[in-house]
């Protein structure tokens, strides 16, 4: 069986035969299992290493004036190599760019006063050219597990496109925006991926 698209929620898998299924593709959607959410976050957990690797980088990113005082970290997860191509932008997957940054940055700096942001990337040199701003920290070395490590340690998530955004967003639990074009309308991806199964209610569209 499979959905009816990646992000679309499908009724259908409430009910399931008793005999063997299987099941095909990714089922994208918070809906599956908003009524066992708080289940799956205690299970979801990291191995204490990994976490202690996270814990240990991001200490070290504090500045030494703050050291003492309150702060939030904003994680901002950026893909843009494997979605930079022609096929992807025509599918439907726009490249995130540095005003949805300037935007989203501008969200929790306008109201949360100290605000670190903790930049994941497979693209650092352009993040290091485009997105512009102070107190912000550039995960450098680290494993894709790691990484999301580093997220679930952060207060709020700035996304962009792709699973691994989603999941960030979804550790660190706080605010979170996204890109309000995803999907292009009229897209191949808008068949397949509708923003209210998607999304989370009260993550923000800028």
């Amino acid at each position: 069986m499979r959905p009816k698209g990646v992000g679309i929620y499908d009724r259908e898998f409430e009910h399931l035969s008793t005999r063997n299924v299987t099941l095909i593709d990714v089922f994208q959607s918070y809906k599956y299992f908003e009524h066992v959410e708080e289940e799956i976050r205690s299970e979801f957990t990291f191995k204490p290493d990994i976490m202690d690797t996270a814990r240990r980088w991001l200490n070290d990113q504090i500045p030494d004036e703050w050291k003492d005082k309150e702060f939030v970290r904003v994680v901002i997860h950026i893909r843009r190599r494997d979605r930079a191509s022609p096929q992807h932008v025509r599918d439907g997957w726009p490249l995130p760019t540095a005003e949805y940054f300037r935007r989203s940055m501008s969200h929790f700096t306008d109201s949360l006063g100290r605000v670190q942001f903790v930049i994941l990337s497979d693209d650092p040199a352009w993040c290091w050219e485009h997105i512009n701003g102070t107190n912000i920290v550039y995960s450098s070395g680290h494993s894709p597990i790691e990484d999301m490590a580093i997220a679930s340690l952060c207060d709020h998530a700035i996304t962009t496109v792709g699973t691994y955004s989603w999941w960030a967003a979804w550790f660190a639990n706080g605010v979170t925006t996204t890109q309000k074009n995803i999907p292009t309308n009229g897209s191949n991806l808008s068949k397949r991926l509708h923003r209210a199964d998607y999304y989370k209610p009260d993550w923000i569209g800028l």
